[in-house]
């Protein structure tokens, strides 16, 4: 089969996708700019090279291995911007909690603002690791074409396309009158997008939307009611606090940060189980000629198998999220009644399970879906 060799709506849906990322790029800023405040800090993120080390009075960390303390003086010249070409005199300071050694040679990024007194300070902020993130992303999409071909070419499209709307309207959504409302139909048009791109037009797309969208809607609703009760917001997420000074003069409702995250966070794995399904389904409709009944029981049947491991899987990576966390708690020794009743703790455990109660979900619409949509004619 020639690489090329795809159906006409096939090269529309992806043409299509890929012009409504450019479109959402573009028109995204002019839309939500009204809500963008300017920037707090008057200072400028630009490439350096260290020229020289002109003094190190650093040593290693006892307690972190492989990282320093002390400061570097350092002289820099300025790659980009205003100041390319310049070179001005910096002093590095490292600790536990920031590391980033310089070495003659070093292009890494670098802040340039104003001092006190009108002379520009400037001073290395971090590695620029970009470039290592690009490479990680080629191989990945050199993988996925290899082996998936155009059906690689459309899941890369798809996560290009979930990543400009999660970026360009999600995000800046946040900051609006209706934060919900925006995030529901963003994700409602990633799943129907994501769907179309993987399954093509087709009954099968259709149903795995369909059981996505019942899912996390059921989550959402889930997280909205337990955490009214539990009184948890997103103020208790971390850098909640932060978002919080943010959040002061702006119309900005902080509590449907919780709400926004969680539907974000279990969408993957509900997508993953619904199309799963919907392919089963696809495939016992056309090779079997079982009862509605029986069809119903056979994908919930594949639904009992699929449900284990991602239940666990959603858990597990939600468990990861929170594992500094939890070794915070044992090395404290806290106790059961002091650490459980922790707001993030709360929020990890919500996170968790309202997100698996939604992915379990969907496996009962997908299959009430799929009964719907595959045998209509059958029961007509």
């Amino acid at each position: 089969m020639r690489f090329f060799a795809v159906p006409k709506k096939e090269i529309f849906a992806l043409l299509f996708t890929a012009i409504s990322v450019l479109l959402i790029a573009f028109f995204s800023q002019k839309i939500f700019e009204p809500y963008r405040k300017s920037a707090m800090f008057n200072q400028q993120f630009v490439s350096g090279t260290v020229v020289e080390i002109v003094e190190d009075n650093t040593e290693e960390d006892p307690f972190v291995e492989g990282r320093f303390t002390g400061n570097q003086k350092l002289l820099v010249r300025i790659n980009e911007g205003e100041y390319a070409g310049n070179v001005f005199k910096s002093t590095n300071t490292l600790g536990s909690l920031r590391s980033a050694v310089a070495y003659e040679g070093l292009t890494a990024v670098f802040t340039i603002r104003e001092g006190k007194n009108g002379e520009k300070v400037v001073w290395l902020y971090n590695y620029d690791r970009t470039p290592y993130s690009y490479a990680l992303f080629a191989l990945l999409a050199v993988l996925v074409l290899f082996v998936g071909r155009w059906n690689g070419l459309r899941s890369i499209l798809a996560l290009v396309f979930t990543a400009t709307v999660l970026l360009f309207v999600v995000v800046p959504g946040m900051w609006t009158p209706h934060p919900k409302i925006i995030a529901l139909l963003s994700l409602a048009i990633v799943c129907a997008v994501s769907f179309v791109l993987i399954a093509g037009w087709s009954k099968k797309a259709l149903v795995a939307a369909l059981g996505t969208l019942s899912g996390i809607l059921l989550a959402g609703i889930i997280t909205h009611i337990f955490a009214h009760l539990m009184r948890l917001s997103g103020v208790d997420m971390e850098k909640g606090e932060s978002l919080l000074y943010l959040a002061q003069n702006r119309d900005f409702k902080i509590t449907s940060l919780l709400f926004v995250s969680i539907i974000i966070s279990c969408l993957g794995a509900t997508m993953d189980i619904a199309v799963s399904l919907a392919s089963s389904a696809e495939q016992l409709d056309a090779a079997s000629s079982l009862s509605s009944r029986e069809f119903f029981s056979a994908v919930i049947a594949v639904g009992r198998d699929i449900i284990g491991t991602m239940t666990n899987t959603l858990i597990l990576a939600f468990c990861g999220s929170a594992l500094p966390l939890a070794m915070m708690i044992w090395g404290y020794s806290m106790d059961y009644v002091q650490f459980i009743n922790i707001p993030l703790i709360q929020i990890h455990i919500l996170q968790a399970l309202a997100g698996s109660i939604g992915m379990v979900a969907s496996v009962f619409f997908t299959a009430v879906l799929s009964v719907l949509i595959f045998r209509h004619k059958r029961r007509a």
